[in-house]
């Protein structure tokens, strides 16, 4: 799993018809309805994560953008990740015009869009488009359209009901937002990647998902759109915050009474704190039971009564409703004893986990030192290997780190560095079949990230590198002079190595 489009394109033709006989989308006659619309073709080239020198081969995509006030386009951030280049195309007269990307989340799956040429040519080309409103009022039972354009840009809908609203994670693993379910059959007409979801003439959503075996489709609605826009209106874009805590849901009784909690009593049992995310800044701690966020009460399932939506997961309480800076307030049960924790909303950026949950549109850390590939561990890294994370005892330990990282970081390592590969040169003879082990040390500094392996190769203490490991054989020998010689026969050699070192 190199790059998050390859996880949720969904528009093959086949797999949305599914076999199945659908009801015909109708062609809409709102010709200025759909002058909000944007065809958006995309050429991506995301980065070889397992030889992160290296790009993968280019790929194309197209989606359908949204026309906002502003001559702004908005986007799924799936459709753009790891871009090369950007085009912005009218769906009728195919007249095109490059576009850059200006704001992009990938935990919220959003991006916006605008023209990377000059203004009088921008202008010229959205004369004749119409902005579209964004529209959060949509309840369970309320009726929606998917938007699509046929080949000669009519305006095609289909339409659905929305059956459920809920929280779950877009793409990014640890973020759930918002989302509206819907049932019925969609039928591509033009593969497209993002598709607009209209209620009353007005933007409801983008289309996540559609199952086509059981014919439900899921929306990421405006209320998250209309959150991420209102984020960016200032041009300093911060993101959605989170607590940065999990939790358990006390529906056994066995477990109630062990926590001393009464049959009917609210709260779910607090199961871990992020480092240095909100939660752990207010005090928070694994082992207290939480009882209500922001005044509102948590039944034993962690959900809460929203006055929209209805009973509905905690992390809209912070994801949805709130940004980063706005105050909060945790009321807990610790000790028998009541408490209350106040704090400030943060964001935790993916850059300071110790295991990089994602990354996109540049290149992975890493660092070369005689055939010795050096890398800092990460979600899309492991990803990467597919089923073979089950299979391979060395990915198995990582994928353990990976989701237990809580001694590390205690101990004080920035991020995971690790032995990924080794390449086959002279220096680095007989220690080909390693891979997947953890650096202590290196020329007696210890490495916390990978700026300090880089260090510790420029320590140079004799004519020899002593690499330390967690693992077998726990200790690795390089001679520097041959090391030297081998950098250079890498950087002309079969693996088109262009650098030996990417360390941000």
């Amino acid at each position: 799993m190199h790059r998050l489009l390859s996880i949720l394109l969904f528009f093959v033709t086949h797999a949305l018809c599914g076999g199945q006989e659908a009801s015909k989308p109708t062609a809409a006659p709102e010709a200025t309805q759909s002058r909000a619309l944007l065809k958006v073709n995309v050429t991506a080239q995301p980065y070889d994560l397992q030889l992160p020198w290296q790009k993968q081969s280019p790929v194309n995509s197209r989606g359908l953008g949204v026309v906002l006030e502003g001559n702004r386009v908005l986007v799924t951030a799936q459709l753009v990740a790891d871009a090369t280049y950007i085009e912005m195309e009218q769906p009728d007269g195919g007249q095109k015009l490059a576009a850059k990307v200006i704001a992009v989340d990938y935990e919220a799956n959003l991006a916006l869009l605008e023209s990377a040429i000059d203004a009088g040519k921008a202008k010229a080309f959205f004369a004749s488009l119409q902005p579209m409103g964004i529209d959060t009022s949509a309840r369970i039972g309320d009726a929606v359209a998917v938007w699509q354009t046929g080949r000669v840009g009519e305006l095609i809908q289909t339409p659905l009901t929305i059956s459920k609203i809920l929280t779950r994670r877009y793409v990014v693993e640890g973020s759930g937002f918002l989302v509206y379910e819907t049932t019925g059959i969609i039928r591509s007409e033009a593969n497209s990647f993002t598709l607009p979801v209209i209620k009353d003439g007005k933007l409801a959503g983008l289309l996540l998902s559609y199952d086509s075996k059981n014919q439900v489709t899921t929306i990421l609605p405006a209320p998250i759109i209309e959150h991420f826009l209102k984020d960016f209106a200032d041009g300093a874009y911060e993101g959605f915050p989170g607590l940065g805590m999990e939790f358990q849901v006390t529906l056994d009784g066995q477990l109630r009474e062990y926590l001393g909690m009464q049959p009917d009593s609210p709260g779910v049992l607090v199961s871990a704190v992020v480092k240095g995310a909100s939660a752990e800044k207010a005090g928070l701690k694994k082992g207290d039971i939480l009882l209500a966020i922001n005044g509102h009460t948590l039944d034993a399932r962690g959900d809460y009564q929203d006055p929209q939506y209805g009973p509905l997961s905690t992390s809209h309480i912070v994801r949805g409703k709130a940004y980063v800076g706005d105050a909060f307030e945790l009321k807990i049960m610790r000790d028998g004893q009541e408490q209350v924790l106040k704090g400030k909303l943060t964001r935790k950026n993916p850059e300071d986990y110790l295991v990089t949950p994602y990354r996109f549109d540049k290149g992975p850390p890493y660092l070369l030192m005689g055939g010795l590939l050096f890398q800092e561990l990460s979600r899309p890294y492991l990803d990467s290997f597919g089923e073979q994370q089950t299979e391979n005892s060395a990915l198995l330990r990582l994928n353990h780190i990976a989701r237990h990282p809580d001694e590390l970081e205690e101990a004080g390592r920035q991020k995971l560095v690790f032995l990924s590969n080794v390449l086959p040169t002279p220096s680095a003879q007989g220690y080909d079949q390693l891979g997947g082990i953890v650096v202590n040390q290196v020329n007696g500094r210890t490495i916390r990230q990978l700026r300090d392996l880089d260090a510790a190769f420029k320590e140079l203490k004799g004519h020899t590198h002593v690499i330390e490991l967690d693992d077998f054989p726990h200790v690795l020998y390089l001679d520097a002079a041959a090391v030297e010689q081998d950098n250079l026969r890498l950087q002309s050699g079969a693996y088109r190595i262009s650098g030996l070192k990417r360390l941000e």
